[in-house]
């Protein structure tokens, strides 16, 4: 079998990008809804998005920069501190991707679309009305990488969750037969997640065990 063979500092920075949206997948995707200082809501979804630690509860999403500036979503969680992270599922994809196109700063992707929104209770961030999970954040730091073109590792505390009711399986899982999310895979494609399977783990996960006492829930 042969190989392609890229190093990472012989290549551009879009071969790079293209490797690893191919490489890393499939990506849940982060639907953002965040307020700037003047009380504009932005929506915006976000694909590089990820578990930094279960406990506290922080998550990340990665956002690059527009024109040398900070993107909207990440300049308003730095000045808001507020957010909220949406679990993009089926029947919300068409609006999903319809949000990832670039507005004037004043004009809100809720209003151009048509995304009906509800208050949250600890964010003054919106919540999108009848989306199945959404995660209220508390901003905690930003990343800072690269030099010609910038990126912007976003890190937050998820507060509080948002779960419909059907979803919750043994009140304490979320159901992702039920759930049907949806992923990102590299260039304009995207899955769902309808084939699942089961594996049990050969050690005490968290959501069972402490990982230092091993003390059983």
């Amino acid at each position: 079998m042969d190989y392609r063979i890229f190093n990472s500092d012989e290549i551009d920075h879009q071969q790079c990008y293209r490797l690893l949206i191919g490489s890393i997948v499939p990506r849940p995707i982060a639907w953002v809804s965040s307020m700037d200082e003047d009380g504009v809501p932005n929506l915006a979804p976000f694909s590089f998005f990820s578990i930094v630690s279960h406990y506290p509860p922080l998550v990340t999403i990665t956002v690059g920069e527009k024109e040398k500036h900070h993107k909207d979503t990440s300049a308003n969680i730095a000045a808001t501190k507020g957010y909220v992270i949406h679990t993009v599922t089926e029947g919300w994809e068409n609006q999903m991707n319809e949000s990832s196109a670039s507005l004037p700063r004043n004009v809100s992707e809720f209003e151009h679309i048509g995304i009906e929104t509800e208050p949250s209770d600890l964010v003054d961030a919106p919540r999108i009305k009848g989306c199945p999970v959404a995660m209220e954040c508390e901003y905690q730091q930003t990343l800072e990488f690269g030099d010609d073109w910038k990126t912007y590792v976003v890190i937050g505390k998820v507060l509080r969750w948002h779960v419909r009711e059907d979803l919750m399986l043994d009140d304490k899982y979320v159901n992702p037969h039920l759930l049907k999310p949806i992923g990102r895979l590299g260039g304009p494609r995207y899955c769902h997640t309808d084939d699942i399977f089961e594996m049990q783990a050969p050690y005490v996960q968290p959501d069972i065990g402490h990982p230092n006492t091993g003390e059983r829930n």
